[in-house]
């Protein structure tokens, strides 16, 4: 591509794709909106189940809910959703890189699905947003909860009114943060979700996914975007390319398929 042609979507994956391989570029957190847009025809098509229209990134679960202590600190789930149904949710992370995978997260995952009903991670959402300086931000994420049941944002409340009538929030705004409704009860089941390059190597000893958690590789991925226009076979064609190890390809037989 000159400076004179327009780039195209090909051309933001190629560069992508030649980035990735440099010893301090984060594929991840570039790539994270492709594999967003087609997140849940993934979900769909592993679990067999319609998913919620409702996708969270970047889901905050507050470490006090996780330990049952005050701290208002958190620990980001990449992406949360939801079942039609509204029996499971789904807390998805993604990793371009095999060697990102870390023994911490899976443990906390693990205890956000077996030991804590999701209704208090969102409860815990609440607790951050009375304590946060992003009000506001925490009332778009409030939102978004609302529109899959957890949490009811009625008028009395007046939320909305407190954190956008003005310049800034104003007072009454913890009393109006009290105020909401979250549904503890919804989704009684919690899934724990990789999307990764490739399959966790078999480990010496046998235990073998002792988290028992859920696994879809990229090749698995690309089968199911091919199919979703131009935009995904190009997504497709650059996940297969992106199950090899970043750094491995020699550089000079780096180019678009």
């Amino acid at each position: 591509m000159t400076v004179n042609e327009s780039p195209t979507v090909g051309d933001v994956f190629e560069l992508l794709n030649r980035w990735r391989h440099l010893p301090f570029y984060s594929l991840e957190t570039r790539a994270a909106l492709f594999f967003a847009l087609f997140l849940r025809d993934v979900l769909q098509a592993k679990f067999g189940t319609e998913i919620h229209e409702t996708v969270i990134p970047e889901f905050p679960l507050r470490i006090g809910t996780l330990h049952d202590d005050e701290r208002n600190l958190s620990k980001n789930v990449d992406y949360v959703a939801f079942s039609k149904d509204e029996r499971t949710v789904y807390l998805v992370e993604l990793k371009t890189d095999m060697d990102s995978k870390r023994d911490e997260q899976d443990d906390y995952l693990s205890k956000a699905r077996d030991e804590i009903e999701f209704g208090r991670l969102v409860e815990g959402v609440r607790l951050s947003a009375k304590n946060s300086d992003k009000k506001r931000k925490y009332v778009h994420l409030l939102h978004e909860l609302s529109k899959t049941g957890f949490v009811s944002m009625t008028d009395d409340t007046r939320l909305y009114e407190k954190s956008f009538g003005q310049d800034r929030v104003v007072s009454g705004w913890t009393e109006a943060i009290k105020g909401l409704e979250i549904k503890e009860e919804k989704c009684s089941k919690t899934k724990v979700v990789f999307i990764q390059p490739i399959r966790d190597p078999e480990p010496i000893e046998d235990t073998n996914n002792k988290y028992d958690f859920d696994y879809i590789c990229f090749d698995e991925v690309a089968n199911i975007v091919q199919r979703h226009g131009d935009l995904g076979c190009i997504f497709a064609n650059f996940l297969r390319q992106w199950t090899k190890e970043a750094g491995s390809p020699d550089p000079r037989k780096i180019h678009r398929s």
